[in-house]
């Protein structure tokens, strides 16, 4: 199952700003048990919506589910990634926003994930060990992996990294004109794509929506998807 973070979004004002209360204001056990209630509260209706069947195009939908074979557009990732993690996807150093088909590999394994989406909270760990996993796998050349937080400003993606110790590069889709490229999907869900060559688009290889249930399996999954003929 996946949350749709769209749906969030009316929420977003209340609940950063009783976040950051909580980040920069000390407050009592009570007062915290009232703000978690309240977020709860006005979450839990919203955390499984279905999402939307698209059409048999191979053309990517604006709404609905994206598919195996579809090309999507070439994107364009705001945000400065930290040395290391420049060195990781071939960027230079400095640089504030890059293309998807810049990235130095073959494929790119997008993950799509929200702030204040429970279950990409809960897969956290898992997915640290896949990055991890792939980075030392023969494939940890031809295959990046990369995070776009639907919705979320860069603060938020920075407080998700440092809360569940991601470290693969995150990235902010503030406006969700990203999320909108991947068709709207549910969050967490996870894209290997191939650049085409002269600046074609990206053809979608593997897609797989929901938290992971095992390690093992998803990492073979994402094997199997980069070394496919396609």
């Amino acid at each position: 199952m996946t949350s749709s973070p769209r749906l969030n979004a009316k929420l977003h004002p209340t609940i950063r700003r009783l976040g950051r209360e909580l980040v920069h204001k000390p407050c009592g056990k009570s007062s915290l048990v009232l703000v978690l209630a309240l977020v709860l509260a006005l979450a839990l209706p919203l955390m499984s919506q279905p999402a939307v069947a698209a059409g048999p195009t191979t053309a990517a939908p604006s709404t609905g589910a994206i598919k195996r074979g579809y090309i999507l557009p070439d994107m364009k990732i705001q945000g400065q990634p930290s040395p290391q993690h420049a060195a990781y996807l071939g960027l230079p150093l400095g640089v504030t926003s890059f293309r998807l088909s810049q990235i130095k590999a073959e494929l790119v394994l997008v993950e799509i994930f929200s702030m204040y989406c429970p279950r990409c909270q809960a897969a956290a760990p898992k997915l640290n060990r896949v990055f991890e996993r792939l980075k030392a796998s023969p494939l940890g050349a031809s295959l990046k992996f990369v995070a776009l937080g639907a919705g979320n400003t860069p603060f938020e993606v920075d407080y998700f990294c440092k809360k569940y110790h991601a470290s693969m590069p995150m990235f902010p889709d503030t406006d969700y004109t990203l999320h909108a490229t991947f068709g709207n999907v549910g969050t967490p869900a996870f894209f290997v794509l191939r650049a085409l060559p002269g600046g074609k688009g990206l053809k979608v290889l593997f897609v797989y929506e929901g938290q992971p249930e095992s390690e093992d399996a998803f990492f073979e999954q994402i094997r199997h998807a980069a070394t496919q003929q396609d």
